[in-house]
């Protein structure tokens, strides 16, 4: 969980892990906050031996993941931003999930609150969806919320998401390229909407649309046979629309 301050959301995400009914989890809390905030969350973080503090000394929220997946110790792995929660029996969900299938992606169910709930919209019905399905679909646009994607440490440590802000699409993505994916279909995460002070806010639209665009070029470079095929088909229904326009 990377962090700047916000002391209060903070504390509600913490206490949605400690009630997980899955109760054999680490927590490990990437902090940049300034001196008074910083104190407050690591004394939050001393509270449970299961909840490890780290001061991330200035690095980005991307380097702060691939810092997080390099220092865990379990064999599963999923982030959980500060501003987010979870329904208490998520870990125990995705845990089962792994333990009946061989995938190397789980998601589950994201809601906005702090205003009119809000889902974001699942291009999948519940259950097994086979390789590539998933990575192409990604492709085209991320539907697995940050804190809902779920998978093993080993298999996050062998792709890099550090050199997109987008980290967790670019993740999730090459994630399910070459492994089967698994959807739960039940709100397990929570997103609030109200912080004003979240990464997404300080940069422009026109900022995301060239980092969506470096993203989509790294997967095709990476993985020709897997995106080529859903980028033809993106360009060709893209020049559709401005032609009938």
């Amino acid at each position: 969980m990377p962090t700047k301050g916000r002391v209060k959301l903070v504390r509600r995400a913490v206490d949605s892990v400690l009630r997980q009914t899955h109760g054999t989890f680490e927590l490990l809390i990437l902090d940049d906050s300034a001196t008074e905030e910083a104190r407050e969350i690591l004394e939050l973080a001393s509270s449970d031996s299961r909840v490890e503090y780290v001061n991330r000394n200035g690095i980005g929220v991307s380097e702060a993941r691939a810092q997080g997946v390099h220092r865990a110790t379990g064999s599963f792995l999923t982030f959980l931003d500060s501003d987010d929660y979870w329904a208490d029996q998520r870990l125990e969900r995705h845990v089962d999930v792994w333990r009946n299938n061989d995938i190397g992606l789980s998601w589950d169910v994201c809601t906005e609150v702090g205003g009119p709930p809000t889902l974001l919209e699942q291009p999948f019905s519940g259950g097994l969806i086979e390789a590539p399905k998933v990575a192409r679909r990604l492709y085209i646009g991320n539907f697995i919320h940050a804190s809902s994607g779920f998978t093993r440490t080993d298999f996050a440590r062998e792709i890099d998401f550090t050199w997109s802000i987008l980290s967790d699409w670019l993740l999730f993505m090459r994630l399910a390229e070459s492994r089967a994916a698994f959807f739960i279909n039940e709100t397990l995460s929570f997103r609030s909407v109200e912080p004003r002070d979240r990464v997404s806010n300080a940069y422009s639209d026109t900022f995301f649309f060239k980092e969506s665009g470096k993203v989509r070029r790294g997967v095709i470079s990476a993985n020709p046979s897997i995106y080529i095929p859903v980028w033809v088909k993106r360009s060709w229904s893209r020049l559709r629309r401005k032609i009938r326009v």
